[in-house]
C-alpha cells in the first residue's frame, strides 16, 4: 500500500496512530480503533509488530475505516533515493499522537535502549519530540516488578518525554492475579476523547451544542475498612512538623521562571510516603487518574477548613461541611458562571463544574508560608489548536508559567518576540490565576506542566504558589 503524509492528512483533522505490540492485549485493539473513528475528524492508522498480528484481528480494524502497517510494508514503495519510507517520511509526519497500546515489556525494553528493529520502534525513534506520545505497558506480573522494567519506565518517562499510564491491576491472561494489564482500552479513548475536546459525529449536526468530554470511572468495589487511602496522606502539623522546607520563597521563583520544574521537589521523606500511598492508590483503583477523577465526581465540598499557620496546605477541603461551625466555614467562591462561552479549551471563565481548586495533599518542600495549590480542568489549558504554532515547540518542552503580585522580573528567551507570544499563549490561565488570587493580596508563581506530562486522563491541571503578602 502506497501512504504519503502530505495526501493522507486531513485539515483539522486528529490523526491517532495506534502502535500494537505482542501482548495478548492487542484483542483490545479494533475495539480502540473503532471507538475512535465514532468521533468527528478523527483518523487512525494502527501498527502492529510482527507479535501482535498473532492477536488483531484484521477485518474489524479495516471495516471500521483504518488501516494495519506492518513490517513487511516499511520499505515496499522505496526504489530509489528520494522515494518514501513509510517509517521516516510517512506516518511519523502523518500522526498527531501516538498511542502504544499495548506496549510489551520486549517492546518497552527496545523503546528503552533506542532500538529501531521493526516499523514501530522505527517510527517512535523517528518521531519529532513535540508528538505527543502515550506508552500502555502490558506484561505479566513478575514481568512488570522486574528491576529492569522499573528502569525502562524511568527511561521512556524521564528521558525521552513519553507520558506512561498503567497498568493496572486484574486477572491476568496467564491466570496470575496482579499489576500489569493494559489500562481499560475505553479509558485509552476517553483519554484522547478528553484531552482533545473530541465530538461524536452523531452530535456535529448539533451546531450550538457545546461539547463537554465525560468522565465515566466505576466506584471502587473496596470497602474503606478494607484499605484506609486518607490513612498515609500526611496531616497539617505532620507536614509543619516532620517536612522542613527545602526552598526558599526567591528560590521557588527562580525555579518556576528557570522551566526547570524537576528541581522542585518533595522533602525526601515525604516523598518516601507519597510512593507507598501511591502503590495503594494503585492497586486499588488500576491508576493515580482513576482514583482522582472518583475523588473529584464523588468527594467535593463546598467548604474548606482554613488551616494552621505553618501549614502548606491552606485550605484543606473538608469531608463533611456541616460538621464545621459556621466561623470555621468559608463557601467557596463562585466561577463566573458563562460557562466557557462555546468554547473547548480552559478560559478565564470557565465553568465551575469544569474546574476544581484543591490544596495539594502533598505538596512541594516549599517555606510554610506558601500555599501550594492545583487547579485541574476538564478541559486543555494548551494544545495545538489555541497556542500560536511558532511557539508550540517551546510549550512541549517547558510548559508556561508566570507571575503577579510581586516585582519579579522574568528572563525570559531573549526574543521578544517569541516572549510575546508566550504571554499570549499564557493570557487565559494569568487571568485566572489573577482573579483567584488578586495581585493586592498575594504573590503568586504559577506554572502549567508540558502537555506531555499532563498525566492523568481527561484531567489538565496547573500549579499556584500563593503567598499572603501579610505574611
Amino acid at each position: 500500500m502506497k501512504f504519503i503524509a502530505a495526501e493522507e492528512r486531513k485539515e483539522n483533522y486528529l490523526h491517532v496512530l495506534l502502535i500494537a505490540t505482542g501482548s495478548v492485549a492487542a484483542i483490545k485493539v479494533p475495539l480502540i480503533a473503532q471507538k475512535l473513528l465514532t468521533y468527528d475528524r478523527v483518523k487512525v492508522e494502527v501498527v502492529a509488530t510482527e507479535a501482535a498480528i498473532n492477536f488483531i484481528h484484521m477485518d474489524e480494524i479495516q471495516a471500521a475505516g483504518s488501516r494495519v502497517w506492518t513490517d513487511s510494508g516499511d520499505w515496499t514503495t522505496w526504489k530509489k533515493v528520494g522515494d518514501p519510507i513509510l517509517h521516516i517520511e510517512q506516518l511519523r509526519r502523518w500522526a498527531d499522537v501516538v498511542l502504544v497500546a499495548p506496549c510489551s515489556a520486549n517492546t518497552l525494553a527496545k523503546i528503552a535502549s533506542g532500538l529501531c528493529d521493526n516499523l514501530a520502534t522505527s517510527i517512535l525513534r523517528a518521531l519529532a519530540p513535540s508528538t505527543p506520545t502515550f506508552i500502555f505497558p502490558a506484561m505479566n506480573t513478575h514481568m512488570y516488578e522486574h528491576p529492569l522494567t522499573t528502569r525502562h519506565l524511568n527511561i521512556v518517562s524521564d528521558v525521552i518525554g513519553y507520558t506512561v499510564i498503567g497498568p493496572i491491576g486484574k486477572a491476568l491472561a496467564c491466570g496470575d492475579i496482579g499489576m500489569g494489564a493494559m489500562t481499560e482500552w475505553s479509558d485509552i479513548v476517553q483519554l484522547v476523547v478528553s484531552r482533545w475536546s473530541l465530538v461524536p459525529k452523531q452530535s456535529t449536526s448539533e451546531s450550538s451544542r457545546t461539547f463537554i468530554p465525560a468522565i465515566v470511572v466505576e466506584a471502587s468495589t473496596q470497602t474503606q475498612k478494607q484499605a484506609d487511602l486518607s490513612a498515609g496522606i500526611p496531616s497539617l502539623e505532620e507536614i509543619a512538623r516532620d517536612y522542613p522546607p527545602m526552598f526558599t520563597w526567591d528560590q521557588v521563583k527562580d525555579q518556576v521562571d528557570s522551566g526547570d520544574l524537576a528541581a522542585l521537589k518533595r522533602h525526601p521523606a515525604l516523598q518516601q510516603r507519597y510512593d507507598k500511598w501511591i502503590q495503594q492508590v494503585k492497586m486499588i483503583h488500576g491508576s493515580v487518574g482513576k482514583f482522582e477523577i472518583y475523588t473529584f465526581n464523588y468527594d467535593f465540598s463546598n467548604a474548606y477548613i482554613p488551616a494552621s499557620p505553618g501549614s502548606h496546605t491552606e485550605p484543606t477541603y473538608a469531608g463533611n461541611g456541616s460538621a464545621l461551625g459556621q466561623s470555621e466555614t468559608v463557601s467557596v467562591r463562585p466561577l463566573t458562571p458563562s460557562a466557557n462561552n462555546g468554547k473547548r479549551w480552559f478560559t478565564a471563565d470557565i465553568a465551575e463544574p469544569l474546574v476544581k481548586i484543591l490544596p495539594n495533599d502533598w505538596p512541594y518542600s516549599v517555606p510554610p508560608e506558601i500555599r501550594h495549590y492545583v487547579v485541574w480542568s476538564r478541559l486543555p489549558i494548551t494544545h495545538p489548536g489555541i497556542v500560536p504554532a511558532q511557539i508550540w515547540d517551546r510549550i512541549v518542552q517547558d510548559g508556561l508559567w508566570g507571575f503577579s503580585g510581586s516585582t519579579y522580573k522574568p528572563k525570559g528567551s531573549g526574543d521578544e518576540s517569541t516572549d510575546q507570544l508566550v504571554r499570549q499563549a499564557g493570557a487565559e490561565v494569568r487571568t485566572y490565576v489573577e482573579d483567584k488570587w488578586p495581585a493586592v493580596e498575594y504573590e503568586i508563581a504559577w506554572f502549567v506542566n508540558p502537555p506531555r506530562l499532563q498525566s492523568i486522563p481527561g484531567l489538565a491541571h496547573l500549579h499556584v504558589f500563593a503567598r499572603k503578602k501579610s505574611d
